[in-house]
C-alpha cells in the first residue's frame, strides 16, 4: 500500500447553526429550548445519555422539537444536535447548564426593550456573542471578517460572497485575495474555483499523484481505486465513493476516446452516462454540476449539443493534457462541487443565524450594516482581521461571560456616542440637531416607510389578509419573499404586524408610522417574535385618540379563554395610564359569540384593577378579517369611518353577538 497524505473531509465552511435542527425561527425556539432547560434542571442536573433522553421528552413534551425514539439516530444524539447551537453561542456549557449570559437572554427577552442603538437588548446579547463567536480551524473570527468584507465592499456586500466566498475564507490573507478576486470578477463561482486550485489539498493531492504515478500507471485498476479513495474525501466514509469513482473512469473514457468519437457518439455519451450524475460528485443541486460541465442547466434534445461537447471539452478535466493533470483536475472539480453544495446548504443556516443581532440589513441580493453599525464598524476597519482566536479554555470562559459593552469584548469597540455621531454628522447634519437616538428612530421610520409604501402597499395587506383567514401560511410566506424576503417568525406575530400598517392605510396615512416600530421589529423592519405580553398587540395615535389593535386567529371556545381577560385589562390600564381617549380594535380571522358578549359587557360595565382603579365603561369594537378588508377596500375617508365607529359603539345593544351580527357586520361587509 502506497503511503499518501490523508486529505480531511472536514467542509472548512462558516456554520452558524447546524444542519441537524434547520430552524425557520432560531430566535423563538432558542428561547424555549432554554426555558425547557430551566425547568429541566430544576429537578435533574446530569446530562449522561439518559438525562439527555429524559431532557428530549420534554422537548417533545413543550412543542419544541419531536425526537423520536425510532430514529437511526438515538434520541440522546438528536438531543445534543438539536441544542447544540445554543452551547456553541456561549448561552449553555456543554453540559447544557445555562451561563450566565444565557440567563441574561432569558431575561431581556421578555419585553422589546431597546439600548442607544435601536436594537433590541435581546439581539444585543445575539450580537456580543456572535463578535466573540470562533469557527474551528479559522484564524479570522467569522462575524468579524464577514464585517470586513461590508467594508471593503462600501456596505453594499453581494449575498453570493457572503454565501460562497466569507463562508469559505479561513485566513485573513485568503480573504484578502478571495475580496481581491472576487472585485476583479464578480462570479462567486471563479473565486472558489481560485481557492480550491490554489488550496493546501489541491497541493497534497498532486504530492499523492506523482507518488502514485512513480510505481504505478491507470492499468494498476487497485492501486488507483486507492488513489482516489484517497484523494475524494467524503465525510460519510468510502462507501459513498463508489459512484464518484465510477464517474471519474466515465470521463477518463471519454477523455481517451475525444479524438476519435464522432460528434453523435460524444452527445450520446454526454446525455446518456454524464448527463445526471451530479449526485455521484456531491453536488446538491443539478445546477452546480451542469453549469460547470456544459455550461447549461438542462440538457434536452434540442440544446445546442455543438456548443455543449466543445465547452466540455474545453473545460480543464476533459481539456487535460496527461493523466496527471486529468486526475488532478478531477479532483478540483470534485472539491469544488462539493464546496458550492456545502455553501449552498449552509446559505439558510448562516442567514437566518446573521439576522439575529439586528445590525445587518439584507436587500437586492446584498447584504448591508445598518446606518449606525456602518459608522462604527468602518472606523475600525484596521483591527477587524488582527483579533486571533483564543485557545479552547480561555474562549470558553469568555464565551460564556455577559459583558456589558462591546468594548469589555474588544478594546477597539469601546464606544464614544459623541465621537461616533460627529463621524455620522458629517453625511446627515440632522444627527446635531436631533440626537444620536432620536436619529437612530427617524431613519428606521424612512425606511419603514418606504418599505410600506413599496412591499405592504393596500393592495398587497389585502392579497396577505385574504391568505390569513381562511389560514394559508405557506402562501403568505410565499408571497412575502416574493415581494421583500423570507419571513421567519409566526403567522399570528405577522398578523398584528399587517393589521398596524393596514390602520396606517385606513386612516389615510394619519398614524405615526413609528407606532408599528414599538412592537419589535428586527433589521429588516420584519416581525421578530410575538409581542410581550402586558400591552396591546399594537397601539396606534391618531390624532388624539390612541388605538389598540388586539389580534388572534384562535377560534371558538379557546378564543374567548385566550383573549376575554387580556384584551379589556390592556385597554383598561392604557386608559388609566396613557389616554384616556382610547378604544380597542379586536381583530380574528372568525369571532366568536361567546368571546364577543363577554367584550360588549365592558361598554355597560365597571371595570376594575388590582389596584382598586376602575374604568366605567370601554369601548371595544370586534372586527373579522373579511371586515378589515372590506376597510381596506371601501372606507377611503377616515374621518367619516371614526363617525361609524363612534355609532357603532354607542349603540344601545348589549347582546355582543347581535351587535357585531345585525350591526358591525353589516355596516363593514357586503361591498364588493
Amino acid at each position: 500500500m502506497s503511503e499518501y497524505k490523508n486529505i480531511t473531509a472536514a467542509s472548512h465552511l462558516i456554520s452558524l447553526g447546524t444542519t441537524g435542527a434547520r430552524l425557520s425561527d432560531p430566535r423563538a425556539t432558542y428561547i424555549r429550548i432554554l426555558e425547557a432547560l430551566v425547568d429541566f434542571r430544576s429537578y435533574n442536573q446530569g446530562w449522561e445519555e439518559t438525562d439527555q433522553a429524559d431532557f428530549g421528552k420534554l422537548l417533545g413534551d413543550y412543542d419544541i422539537f419531536n425526537i423520536r425514539t425510532t430514529n437511526v439516530v438515538s434520541s440522546d444524539k438528536d438531543v445534543r444536535v438539536k441544542t447544540g447551537f445554543i452551547s456553541q453561542l456561549g448561552f449553555t456549557t456543554e453540559l447544557r447548564l445555562i451561563t450566565d449570559v444565557g440567563k441574561e437572554l432569558l431575561n431581556v427577552s421578555k419585553d422589546f426593550q431597546t439600548n442607544e442603538f435601536e436594537i433590541s437588548k435581546e439581539s444585543f446579547i445575539y450580537l456580543k456573542q456572535f463578535l466573540k463567536y470562533q469557527q474551528k480551524e479559522f484564524e479570522v473570527l467569522p462575524f468579524l471578517s464577514l464585517i470586513y468584507s461590508i467594508v471593503e465592499f462600501d456596505n453594499k456586500l453581494p449575498i453570493d460572497f457572503v454565501t460562497y466566498v466569507w463562508a469559505s475564507s479561513q485566513t485573513k490573507n485568503e480573504l484578502i485575495e478571495n475580496i481581491k478576486n472576487y472585485k476583479n470578477n464578480p462570479d462567486y463561482r471563479e473565486t472558489i474555483y481560485l481557492s480550491v486550485l490554489h488550496s493546501e489539498n489541491t497541493k497534497i493531492a498532486e504530492e499523492n499523484i506523482s507518488c502514485f504515478l512513480n510505481f504505478h500507471s491507470f492499468s494498476d485498476k487497485d492501486e488507483l481505486n486507492e488513489l482516489l479513495h484517497v484523494i475524494l474525501p467524503h465525510g460519510r466514509g468510502d462507501k459513498y465513493k463508489k459512484k464518484t469513482i465510477t464517474l471519474f473512469n466515465d470521463f477518463y473514457l471519454y477523455w481517451q476516446n475525444k479524438q476519435t468519437w464522432s460528434d453523435d457518439r460524444k452527445k450520446k455519451f454526454i446525455d446518456t452516462k454524464l448527463r445526471s450524475r451530479y449526485k455521484d460528485i456531491s453536488s446538491k443541486k443539478s445546477s452546480f454540476y451542469l453549469e460547470t460541465l456544459f455550461d447549461e442547466t438542462n440538457l434536452n434534445k434540442s440544446s445546442d449539443w455543438t456548443r455543449i461537447v466543445s465547452f466540455f471539452e474545453n473545460t480543464p478535466l476533459i481539456a487535460s493534457e496527461d493523466e496527471k493533470s486529468f486526475v488532478l483536475n478531477f479532483h478540483i472539480l470534485y472539491m469544488y462541487i462539493k464546496k458550492l453544495s456545502l455553501c449552498e446548504e449552509y446559505r439558510d443556516l448562516n442567514t437566518r443565524h446573521l439576522k439575529l443581532p439586528d445590525i445587518f440589513i439584507f436587500e437586492e441580493d446584498k447584504i448591508k450594516l445598518d446606518l449606525v453599525f456602518w459608522y462604527l464598524f468602518k472606523s475600525v476597519k484596521s483591527e477587524l482581521l488582527e483579533v486571533k482566536p483564543l485557545v479552547q479554555s480561555e474562549y470558553k470562559v469568555k464565551l460564556e461571560t455577559n459583558q456589558n459593552n462591546l468594548g469589555d469584548i474588544y478594546e477597539f469597540l469601546t464606544i464614544d456616542i459623541a465621537e461616533l455621531s460627529m463621524q455620522i454628522e458629517s453625511d446627515f447634519p440632522e444627527i446635531k440637531e436631533l440626537g444620536f437616538q432620536n436619529f437612530t428612530i427617524k431613519k428606521k421610520e424612512e425606511r419603514l416607510v418606504k418599505l410600506v409604501n413599496s412591499v405592504f402597499t393596500k393592495e398587497n395587506i389585502i392579497k396577505l389578509f385574504e391568505n390569513i383567514y381562511p389560514r394559508n401560511d405557506e402562501e403568505i410566506r410565499k408571497l412575502i419573499k416574493s415581494w421583500y424576503q423570507e419571513y421567519e417568525a409566526t403567522i399570528p406575530t405577522l398578523f398584528e404586524y399587517l393589521l398596524g400598517i393596514a390602520f396606517y392605510w385606513i386612516s389615510e396615512k394619519q398614524v405615526n408610522i413609528s407606532d408599528i416600530l414599538k412592537s419589535g421589529l428586527d433589521a429588516n423592519l420584519l416581525p421578530k417574535t410575538h409581542t410581550a405580553g402586558g400591552q396591546a398587540d399594537v397601539i396606534v395615535s391618531c390624532k388624539e385618540k390612541d388605538y389598540l389593535i388586539e389580534a388572534t386567529l384562535s377560534e371558538n371556545d379557546g378564543q374567548r379563554k385566550m383573549e376575554a381577560e387580556p384584551v379589556p385589562r390592556h385597554l383598561a390600564k392604557h386608559i388609566l395610564e396613557v389616554n384616556s381617549n382610547s378604544l380597542a380594535l379586536f381583530v380574528a380571522g372568525q369571532l366568536d359569540p361567546n368571546n364577543l358578549v363577554v367584550l360588549r359587557n365592558y361598554k355597560f360595565s365597571t371595570w376594575y384593577s388590582s389596584d382598586k382603579q376602575s374604568v366605567e365603561s370601554m369601548d371595544i369594537l370586534p372586527l373579522s378579517v373579511s371586515n378589515m378588508i372590506y376597510l381596506l377596500k371601501h372606507e377611503t375617508n377616515f374621518d367619516k369611518l371614526e363617525k361609524k365607529f363612534d355609532v357603532l359603539l354607542n349603540s344601545e345593544t348589549k347582546d355582543g353577538y347581535k351587535w357585531y351580527k345585525n350591526e358591525v357586520n353589516k355596516t363593514f361587509t357586503n361591498g364588493d
